[in-house]
């Protein structure tokens, strides 16, 4: 493998002598493509009612469930090919792949072609590795900390603004229209990146491992459909266990592969470091919290007030409630890239993880009272200073040549884990259903608070495991 810092359209630009407008601007187009995956599920989610509607008889999980396959196995292999023909074209091709997926999905005549859509809009998961790697490669250095913690942190207002956006046009337009506006979303993003972000100077020469991109994507795959058919199943059920196994047996295959190949897809080697490894494991379990905490949230507060714990809130409501929250997720990126130097990523994700567990434990005493609610989503987004914490501590350890590969497979575990912790969550909601009727199930109290306390373990071992990261990369992080 060879290493050019000038390959093809490349510039070498000093970014010093750009002025802070065109960062901030470049900065922006680039948010309009990672929060695709944000996106992703913010927007479509409360469509979903109405997909079973005009599809009877469909499996309307899939909808959800092919974008996060496909942004788990498509993410490391778009990360290889960035690596080696450039961040910035990888990241507009990635960006016009979803945008056809959108396309197809507002356009689609049956269920299943809605669905292989959404396949192909899942790969729009990888622009957030893409984006952020680009901001370290090309960003002046004295704005990379804080542009990649906006870049991440960055969900909170999309979360807040696609609710509203999905209840206006699905009432308005039909659930049709949630699919037009991410095909308008994501093409306007691709063709502005086209046009404005330079492309990173940074080139590998190595070969595509193909084989090894092969067994992970299948591994991957066969992982996350057990995984996913675990709500339906049951996560101990024989049909899942034996999914996830042939999966993991799957993996054991590809990390023999990889180890002996010259030039393998993933460089298992990175994870020897103490520093990529720990941030991995931290981060990622954390993250599985987050995922099922909001998840469940708007459960809970459009369950019906008949159930004893629900608000019977409508979705605009709900996003009212949520709003000074998902506030708080977008200010906590600010506070982590404005305290990188004093504070350091790494006790960014040790007390952001510790936030959400205690958000998560004072969830579980539902029913409460409707401050108490919003109050504690504050304090739950300001724990997602993790977003922040995790890309900017990987980044540090991963060599500029593995940056977009690296922080791809970063993003890959974070998505098993939120799909694992999220299982377990929902498996344990699964036991406490007392009715079910045409606006869904109905759970009894005890299930909330299980679920709940599921997501503050999966926090707090988060919190824990972040004290392996060496304090060496602390220091790095501050100097």
């Amino acid at each position: 493998m060879s290493v050019s810092a000038s390959g093809g359209p490349a510039t070498t630009e000093d970014p010093e002598r750009r002025s802070t407008g065109y960062w901030v601007g470049v900065l922006l187009i680039l948010l309009l493509l990672t929060e695709q995956s944000a996106l992703g599920f913010s927007l479509i989610a409360p469509a979903l009612p109405q997909v079973a509607a005009e599809f009877p008889g469909s499996q309307v999980v899939w909808v959800m469930t092919a974008f996060t396959l496909s942004g788990a196995v498509a993410s490391p292999i778009i990360g290889k090919l960035a690596d080696r023909y450039g961040k910035k074209r990888m990241l507009v091709v990635t960006a016009a792949v979803g945008a056809l997926g959108a396309l197809m999905s507002a356009t689609a005549p049956a269920f299943a072609v809605l669905v292989a859509g959404r396949f192909l809009s899942g790969i729009a998961f990888a622009c957030m590795a893409l984006g952020y790697t680009l901001i370290r490669d090309t960003f002046p250095v004295r704005m990379q900390s804080i542009s990649i913690s906006i870049a991440n942190t960055g969900v909170g207002a999309v979360g807040v603004g696609s609710l509203l956006v999905a209840g206006v046009l699905i009432d308005q337009f039909g659930m049709r229209s949630v699919f037009w506006f991410a095909f308008g979303f994501c093409a306007l993003g691709a063709l502005l990146a086209a046009l404005v972000v330079q492309e990173t100077p940074i080139r590998t020469r190595s070969r595509i491992d193909w084989i090894g991109a092969a067994l992970v994507t299948a591994s991957m795959f066969v992982v996350m459909f057990g995984l996913s058919r675990g709500k339906t199943w049951g996560l101990f059920d024989s049909r899942t266990l034996t999914f996830v196994g042939i999966g993991l047996v799957g993996f054991a295959i590809w990390v023999w592969w990889e180890r002996r190949t010259p030039e393998p897809l993933i460089r298992l080697d990175l994870f020897a470091n103490p520093g990529l490894r720990y941030t991995v494991i931290a981060g990622g379990i954390a993250y599985g919290a987050t995922t099922l905490l909001a998840t469940l949230m708007p459960m809970l507060l459009q369950a019906p007030q008949s159930t004893g714990y629900g608000f019977g809130l409508s979705a605009t409501q709900m996003a009212g409630w949520l709003l000074p929250g998902q506030l708080a997720i977008v200010a906590s990126g600010f506070i982590a890239g404005a305290t990188a130097r004093s504070l350091g990523f790494r006790n960014h994700l040790t007390l952001g993880a510790a936030a959400i567990a205690v958000s998560a434990v004072v969830l579980a005493t539902v029913p409460t009272a409707p401050a108490v609610m919003v109050l504690i989503w504050v304090v739950f987004g300001l724990g997602c200073m993790i977003y922040a914490a995790v890309p900017n501590l990987a980044l540090l350890t991963l060599p500029e040549t593995e940056r977009a590969v690296g922080s791809s497979f970063v993003g890959v575990a974070q998505t098993m884990a939120g799909t694992l912790i999220s299982t377990i969550g929902f498996t344990v909601l699964a036991h406490f259903v007392v009715a079910t009727g045409p606006s869904g199930a109905a759970y009894e109290a005890g299930g909330f608070r299980g679920a709940f306390l599921v997501a503050a373990a999966a926090a707090a071992i988060g919190a824990l495991a972040s004290f392996a990261v060496p304090r060496t990369l602390q220091n790095r992080s501050v100097s």
